[in-house]
């Protein structure tokens, strides 16, 4: 493979070749996001020559098959794409610009003169070098076109006499290196002036100093540019610059597939499909609302839709995609979401009521509830359920039903999130681990009882996942000693924050993630209470360097409330509330159970600090023997 270049471009040379088009905004780019006081720090950055940054291109060529649907560099204006004007005709050389849109784009409108021609448009006025200022922070402005034409700011005759420069030539077709020259001569011509009068000699020599200066910050100041090879596809692209940050934005895979998608897709009857709009929609279909963002992890839905194709026997086949050197998926890698073929996402599109199904079972299967992408231990380990699922709906296995896959799934999520399975090389696994579970389930058949094929799935199970569970020890270990790390935290919270519905102290109150309040965990015990008697009799327990573990900040002392009971809840004490409540066990069995409180620790806890330890003792172990007991294939 090629080598990867490193060099640079001047800013008359980088505008040279975006007017020229050789240097183009790939279609699945996100759009212009700056802001003018983005623009104006790039700008004064330039005059100033100080760094501005690196931009990453990837070389094109004529071939259909490695390049990406691009155009000239632009900004929105109204209705339309304004781009930057330009010759007629295409370069026989391009180059797609993968990170460093935002850079570009600020110096056409800048230097270029790039602006939108409505005037309600963000970018629709003009950037000037303002040397009359005496600050040096302001001498880069901004004016609006409605400000241009209330100043007569339109023309330099009208412009330099008060001191203003524009950035941008007004004059047609003139290159920015000759634009700045001739600004040095008007400088000192008195016509340029109010009555012909020119500044006094040591004001005009300190605007000489500034245009000067500003000038050779043009001429000096550079972009670093890293080209990549023609010879890299799409795929290696993807592989090369998932992390790739555009002003904290990533150069996302869905990006690219939605490009493709739309190319494929744009003469069909049915529409085309606009993957960024359809994520969108699709994430507030029952079952997939907190799972599907345009804006925030989109890859997931991506890497549901692949696994899916990668589960089913009868489908098209994948799209060819330079540079992945297979051409058989077995994964949900960068690689394989490109290759997912159009008719999949057709497929998937048409049927999104059913495949948000599939995801809204995945959570009730594993958590008697729902929950978003963010409160799961591996949010991608969900795409093994709902990729069987699709399988089993369109393949129409004989071997095999819901009821078995339900049951090998449940515990086959939390063996994996158990024992952290998923924390290193979890998306190469993840198609191997459909491939295992579709085994299992195959042997169904096989067996006249159904306690015989849980025992064979059990060790099925043992023999995939071959770290060893932790024990009820462990795990009430952990579940008592302050915040476990990522994770393995939210594997323990999971079960009570999918599990809850209705809050403790007002039953009227919804706690759900669909439906109701977000659930959010809080101190049963408050922390102000506890750091307030550390001392004493309770130092032993509330004070963590005597007690050797973290009680206080351990998942056993927290629970989902509503916020409004939480803001009554950490005022006082649980006995002290629960008396004032009137709040008995029977009259709160469901909620406190959600939440596993059962009716000893519901006593410890009218006990008060004389009960603390009790308590949470109590409530760990409910806790551990709840999620062993998820662990099981139980029919």
């Amino acid at each position: 493979m090629a080598q990867l270049e490193v060099t640079a471009v001047t800013v008359p040379v980088l505008l040279e070749r975006l007017r020229r088009r050789e240097w183009v905004v790939p279609r699945f780019q996100r759009d212009f996001v700056w802001t003018v006081a983005d623009v104006i720090k790039l700008v004064a950055s330039i005059l100033d020559s100080r760094p501005i940054g690196m931009a990453t291109l990837w070389e094109q060529n004529s071939q259909v098959s490695t390049m990406v649907e691009s155009e000239a560099v632009w900004i929105p204006d109204k209705d339309v794409h304004r781009t930057l004007p330009g010759p007629d005709g295409l370069p026989s050389k391009r180059f797609a610009i993968l990170d460093g849109r935002q850079r570009c784009t600020a110096i056409a409108i800048a230097f270029g003169g790039l602006r939108a021609q409505d005037g309600a448009s963000k970018f629709a006025g003009r950037f000037y070098l303002d040397v009359a200022t005496a600050d040096p922070n302001e001498r880069v402005v901004y004016k609006k076109e409605s400000e241009i034409q209330k100043q007569h700011l339109d023309a330099d005759a009208s412009c330099i006499g008060r001191g203003l420069f524009p950035l941008s030539s007004s004059l047609p077709n003139e290159d920015l290196l000759p634009q700045w020259m001739r600004y040095l001569q008007a400088l000192n011509n008195p016509g340029y002036y109010p009555g012909g009068l020119l500044p006094p000699k040591d004001e005009l020599e300190r605007r000489d100093q500034i245009l000067k200066y500003a000038f050779q910050g043009i001429v000096d100041t550079k972009l670093a540019v890293y080209i990549v090879p023609e010879s890299y596809g799409l795929a290696a692209i993807c592989e090369i610059f998932e992390t790739l940050n555009q002003t904290g934005q990533v150069v996302s895979t869905v990006d690219l597939i939605h490009s493709w998608l739309y190319a494929d897709t744009q003469g069909d009857l049915e529409g085309p499909i606009l993957l960024r709009d359809w994520i969108r929609e699709f994430g507030q279909m029952d079952g997939a609302i907190g799972w599907s963002y345009a804006e925030d992890r989109p890859e997931l839905i991506a890497q549901f839709v692949t696994a899916c194709y990668v589960a089913q026997k009868s489908k098209p086949a994948p799209r060819s995609v330079s540079g992945t050197g297979t051409a058989t998926m077995n994964s949900v890698k960068a690689a394989d979401l490109l290759a997912t073929p159009t008719q999949h996402w057709r497929s998937i599109v048409r049927n999104s009521e059913l495949f948000a199904r599939f995801i809204g079972d995945f959570q009730q299967v594993v958590a008697n509830g729902v929950f978003p992408f963010w409160c799961a231990p591996y949010p991608v380990s969900g795409a093994v359920y709902v990729a069987l699922r699709w399988h089993l709906h369109f393949d129409k296995p004989t071997a095999w039903g819901r009821e078995d896959l339900d049951s090998l799934y449940r515990a086959f999520f939390w063996r994996n999130a158990l024992t952290s399975r998923y924390d290193q090389g979890f998306l190469t696994q993840l198609g191997a681990d459909i491939k295992e579970l579709a085994a299992i389930l195959e042997k169904r058949s096989s067996f006249t009882s159904s306690n015989g094929w849980a025992n064979q799935a059990r060790l099925a199970l043992e023999s995939l996942i071959r770290s060893p569970l932790p024990n009820k020890e462990q795990l009430i270990d952990w579940l008592t000693d302050g915040r476990q790390a990522g994770a393995l935290q939210r594997t323990l919270t999971l079960p009570m924050l999918a599990g809850a519905h209705k809050d403790l102290l007002d039953p009227q109150i919804s706690i759900c993630f669909v439906g109701g309040e977000p659930p959010e965990l809080h101190h049963i015990f408050p922390r102000a209470w506890c750091a307030s008697n550390k001392t004493g009799m309770l130092a032993p327990l509330l004070d963590k360097a005597l007690a050797g573990r973290n009680w206080v900040e351990s998942i056993s002392n927290l629970m989902p409330l509503s916020r409004k009971s939480n803001n009554i809840w950490k005022a006082k004490v649980p006995d002290q509330i629960l008396a004032e409540q009137e709040a008995h066990f029977p009259t709160v069995k469901n909620a406190a159970e959600s939440v596993f409180i059962d009716a000893d620790a519901f006593e410890s806890l009218r006990n008060g600090s004389n009960a603390i330890e009790a308590f949470w003792s109590r409530r760990a172990e409910l806790l551990a023997s709840d999620l062993l007991g998820r662990t099981s294939v139980i029919l």
